[in-house]
């Protein structure tokens, strides 16, 4: 599909017009290094000023590094604000083709840096973590690398992000299993690639291939999630595995290991919750990837609070 049509479509679906206002965020806000970024901030409705600071999430949405914008990640983001009591705020970066790698890295290291130096948000400094759908979780793996954030960060929550750009297509589609189904990704993700990937750029750069980040460059809690029949899946799994030196066990789907959480979602594709999964024309579809989706944020949320915002 034209990238170009779906730039002009993506703010219609996301508008309150067209989904309801209920998930919209608290206020918006930009910072003096990328003014034209706005990035959407949810306090939850419980929170009150004299009410102890919030642990920080920040969000990053996906969008194979060339479409979306913050707004497609509302009902995430209210959800994961108000139920689990959390100051989210939803991630803004400037999109290739105009911007390819690393421009999208460089400015949400940032964004990031100016949030955790605002004053004016109720957040504990002790209590930050960052993640992101798709392209938004390899850019949260891949500035949480950059020295001027180490330490600042504590955790990641990567829910099925690219993270080897070495591995050949054909091989990643191979690898899902047989009742997987068409994969939208092996159309969409060579012209992503193409957009995003500048010509002679090393594949193997931990920040376009986050799967060869150094576990030492990264926070010390890291929680990555896979979907069964998504081709990124098989990368991802990997990825987790080296980071938490841990060898695989026919039948486990979900694990932790020093440090490192790893989650397959069975039976479900790339962005099975996400925009696309509420496009679902069949209602009892449309209405169990939702409720799957829930429980994935569910988990990541009880694994922040329980190993991040401890």
């Amino acid at each position: 599909m034209d990238t170009t049509f779906m730039r002009m479509v993506i703010p219609i679906l996301t508008s309150p017009y067209i989904r309801g206002r209920a998930s919209l965020p608290t206020f918006t806000k930009s910072y003096p290094s990328h003014p034209s970024l706005t990035h959407r901030v949810f306090i939850p409705p419980s929170y009150k000023s004299d009410d102890a600071p919030l642990p920080l999430y920040l969000s990053i949405h996906g969008g194979g590094f060339v479409l979306g914008n913050p707004a497609g990640d509302d009902p995430f983001c209210h959800h994961f604000s108000k139920i689990h009591n959390l100051l989210v705020i939803s991630l803004d970066y400037p999109k290739a083709p105009s911007y390819p790698f690393p421009s999208a890295t460089n400015a949400l290291i940032d964004t990031v840096a100016a949030i955790l130096n605002d004053e004016s948000l109720p957040f504990d400094r002790s209590k930050v973590a960052i993640g992101g759908f798709s392209a938004g979780g390899n850019l949260s793996l891949s500035l949480a690398q950059d020295p001027s954030l180490r330490g600042k960060i504590h955790g990641i929550c990567a829910f099925y992000p690219p993270c080897n750009f070495v591995t050949p297509i054909s091989v990643s589609l191979a690898a899902r299993p047989a009742n997987a189904g068409p994969d939208a990704l092996k159309n969409m993700g060579p012209l992503f690639n193409y957009a995003y990937i500048p010509p002679e750029t090393d594949l193997c750069d931990p920040r376009l291939s986050v799967a060869y980040a150094k576990r030492e460059d990264l926070p010390e809690k890291i929680c990555v999630v896979g979907c069964e029949f998504d081709m990124l899946c098989y990368d991802a799994e990997l990825m987790a595995e080296r980071w938490a030196g841990k060898e695989r066990k026919e039948g486990e789907y979900v694990w932790e290991k020093d440090g490192v959480r790893w989650e397959k979602v069975l039976e479900v594709v790339h962005g099975f919750e996400s925009m696309d999964g509420r496009q679902e024309r069949d209602n009892v579809k449309r209405e169990k990837n939702l409720e799957r989706g829930r429980k994935m944020w569910d988990d990541a949320a009880e694994w922040l609070h329980r190993e991040v915002y401890r």
